[in-house]
């Protein structure tokens, strides 16, 4: 009877038995955020925030509001309002479908390919702070090694798909909660990619689902965001109008 060395019989099982850790832990923040018909919930909806940046050019501890609007999986809209120079800007990005086209103080313009492409791989991170991505058969899961987060021990996930960049998802050991989702993102000011880390905090009860307060974004360990959310709201749907080009 030939016998099968024991490095391969781990080259075999490791892999899966980190998968099955993986999936294991994005299942525990489901159920932690109200369970599966809960969570999907967030997949329509709209929220809002307001908080500080660094990210406007000169303009440091900037105070901003901003207004998201998606339903998954190919609708987006962002809207923000901030003040440059003592001026009041009012600036929209919105994806429909395959089409892009932004706003700025009442100007429409198409959006550049290259800016799209950007704006499209941000919110296929986001997107994953939804946590419906378990059945996906495009997505590749695999556990990273355990991280701190705000002070607390979290599970880290990688998620990795064909045509996107790799992202991770931190989740409180204690809660089962999303802490943190860190991946790379092209920074306009440098036209490079830096490494983003956006924390979630103060957790709250929403109309039965578990849904962050506050949220802290830094880049290569800089604190570049830092905000409040003032609304959320679950929509059973979304008005076409809010993505259409004007």
């Amino acid at each position: 009877m030939r016998t099968i060395p024991l490095t391969a019989i781990l080259l075999v099982t490791v892999p899966a038995a980190a998968d099955d850790k993986a999936r294991a832990t994005i299942e525990k923040a489901i159920l932690a955020q109200g369970g599966p018909d809960k969570v999907a919930k967030l997949r329509s909806m709209r929220i809002k925030a307001e908080g500080k940046t660094d990210l406007i050019p000169g303009q440091p501890g900037a105070a901003f509001t901003i207004e998201d609007v998606w339903q998954m999986p190919d609708k987006y809209r962002t809207s923000a309002t901030f003040t440059v120079m003592g001026m009041k800007v009012t600036q929209s990005q919105v994806l429909d479908g395959d089409k892009g086209w932004a706003e700025v103080n009442g100007q429409v313009t198409d959006v550049p390919t290259e800016v799209s492409a950007e704006i499209r791989e941000q919110k296929y991170a986001e997107d994953l702070d939804r946590l419906g991505f378990l059945k996906d058969v495009d997505k590749e899961l695999s556990v990273v090694e355990d991280a701190q987060v705000n002070g607390k021990p979290a599970v880290g996930v990688r998620v990795k798909a064909k045509g996107h960049r790799d992202v991770t998802l931190y989740f409180d050991k204690a809660t089962g909660l999303l802490a943190k989702r860190a991946h790379p993102v092209l920074d306009a000011a440098s036209g490079k990619e830096v490494m983003q880390e956006v924390v979630f905090a103060d957790y709250a009860d929403q109309a039965g689902v578990k849904h962050y307060k506050t949220i802290t974004v830094f880049r290569d360990g800089k604190k570049v965001i830092e905000a409040k959310v003032t609304e959320v709201e679950f929509l059973d749907k979304v008005d076409p109008k809010l993505f259409a080009k004007p």
